[in-house]
């Protein structure tokens, strides 16, 4: 869908003149009309082709929802991936791939910027192993007018759509997926010759093991030399998130179906987080979770039922996933160029067993310092 229109959007200014916040409009699905769920169920999809475009989207009905979107610049804890989901790293372009590197290459991307990334992300984490695997660039002028990179991948718009993009289903199966010779859709195949798997089957087993751990993250970042100045993207408070609000939406492949989850609106009055960093510069990297194994969703849960009762209550150190869309300023200057971004989307294997069970026993241990921005939620979401 386009950017929400309608809704009054308002700019919140801290005393020393900097924007502590913004009110705007996010397309949400409607939670008394699209039903809550965390499998598969045919209700809400797409079809997608080969270049990575949508034929259209069924099952879905869209509520617009004025929300809060608070300044992540300004907040007095440096936030994490492990307790919001998100968090803003440093990479300078010029520096670590030259004055001149092409986002609108992709052969470039795949052999220069995904090992930078992936060395990133890897120091960022401590993961064993790091594997990029798919990006996509985006630009709301690009879109409309069908450009593509030189490679072959089209441009796509900014989402202006609340969602994740694993569920509980996907993304072990797309951990699987990498264990296996590549299909169709799959970017990453350029880089194993078409035909040979990126990442074998024994780490595979290993990171699904009791004692492994696999998680996935976007690396999102602004391409242009200047700030971003339209469609920023905003990413949602991992842990105000309520299981409830989820709806599996379906991505039917011509090889495959892929899922992502859709978000319905809140039920509480305090409602979800949000979050976002003003004018983002092209030497910063928001890197926000999109799954993980130690989250409280059950992999592989076969039915509701069990991945409802073990999801419950859905507060968890570290997070699940971390919800994101577009969004639109509320003060916007109309002849600034659109937002060009690219997103790069990774797998990281965690292997190593001692690391895995003290990270366990610290996420389990009694309340944190932390536990003073948990504690807010916890009646919203149903805890004790």
């Amino acid at each position: 869908p386009k950017a929400p229109e309608g809704g009054e959007r308002r700019t919140f200014h801290a005393s020393d003149g900097t924007v502590k916040a913004i009110e705007t409009v996010l397309n949400y699905q409607s939670r008394s009309r699209v039903q809550s769920s965390l499998l598969r169920n045919g209700i809400v999809g797409t079809g997608r082709d080969s270049k990575g475009s949508d034929r259209g989207l069924y099952g879905t009905d869209w509520a617009p929802t004025k929300v809060r979107v608070e300044n992540a610049r300004a907040m007095e804890t440096t936030p994490s991936l492990d307790r919001e989901g998100f968090t803003l790293l440093p990479q300078d372009v010029e520096a670590e791939l030259g004055k001149d590197f092409n986002f609108y290459n992709d052969s470039d991307i795949m052999q220069k910027y995904y090992p930078s990334i992936t060395e990133k992300v890897k120091k960022a984490t401590g993961a064993t192993h790091v594997y990029a695997f798919d990006h996509n660039v985006r630009c709301a002028s690009g879109k409309r007018s069908g450009k593509k990179l030189e490679g072959g991948s089209a441009v796509q718009g900014p989402a202006h759509i609340v969602h994740t993009d694993y569920t509980l289903t996907s993304a072990p199966q797309r951990l699987r997926d990498l264990s296996n010779p590549p299909k169709i859709n799959d970017t990453w195949r350029k880089l194993t010759g078409g035909k040979d798997p990126l990442i074998s089957k024994d780490d595979v087993a290993k990171a699904m093991s009791e004692k492994g751990r696999f998680a996935m993250v976007n690396v999102w970042r602004n391409i242009r030399p200047e700030p971003v100045q339209r469609f920023p993207l905003a990413v949602m408070g991992a842990q105000s998130l309520d299981i409830d609000d989820l709806t599996t939406f379906e991505i039917h492949y011509a090889d495959r179906i892929g899922e992502n989850y859709f978000v319905r609106t809140s039920k509480s009055q305090q409602g979800h987080r949000w979050y976002y960093y003003p004018q983002m510069k092209q030497n910063e990297l928001l890197v926000f979770k999109q799954w993980d194994s130690e989250g409280n969703l059950l992999t592989d849960a076969k039915d509701e039922e069990a991945a409802r009762k073990y999801a419950s209550p859905f507060v968890s150190s570290p997070p699940q996933f971390c919800a994101h869309s577009a969004i639109v300023e509320p003060i916007t200057n109309e002849a600034a160029p659109d937002r060009e971004s690219i997103e790069v989307r990774c797998i990281l294997l965690y292997l190593d067993e001692e690391q895995n069970h003290q990270n366990r026993a610290k996420w389990s241990a009694p309340a944190t310092p932390w536990s003073s921005f948990v504690s807010p939620f916890l009646k919203i979401l149903g805890g004790k």
